[in-house]
């Protein structure tokens, strides 16, 4: 699993242990470079479907892992930020209680907004 895989995945994680523990404003300073909310909601539900893909396809970890860093680095370059930006940025976001709950539930219903989008997509010339 590549570094950025398990940071994806720990990110999921982490928010989750964050909102159930801190309740202090943003307990780290704003970085440098600060990815903008929307935007990061947007990386996020991507790379949320970036692993799920990555769970169904091919057993073999070092395919996986290439995979891994190549739709990552693709991603990247799209929203023309770095890995350092995403992991600060991320940081950022979650270190306060309010801000990664809602980070979380905006990325969910992005995700839930795509996936109905697609299947609306899919289903237009079916007879019902």
């Amino acid at each position: 699993m590549s570094k950025l895989h398990r940071i994806i995945t720990l990110f999921f994680l982490t928010v989750t242990l964050f909102a159930a523990c801190n309740s202090k404003k943003h307990v780290m300073d704003k970085p440098d470079h600060l990815i903008n909310r929307i935007t990061l909601v947007n990386i996020l539900a991507e790379s949320y479907i970036i692993e799920s893909y990555l769970q169904l396809s091919l057993p073999d970890t070092v395919t996986k892992d290439e995979l891994a860093r190549r739709y990552y680095k693709d991603l990247f370059d799209r929203y023309k930020i770095t890995n350092e930006q995403f992991e600060t940025s991320i940081a950022y976001y979650i270190s306060e209680e309010k801000s990664a709950e809602r980070l979380l539930n905006d990325a969910s219903a992005l995700i839930v907004s795509k996936k109905s989008d697609l299947i609306d997509t899919t289903n237009i010339n079916l007879p019902y």
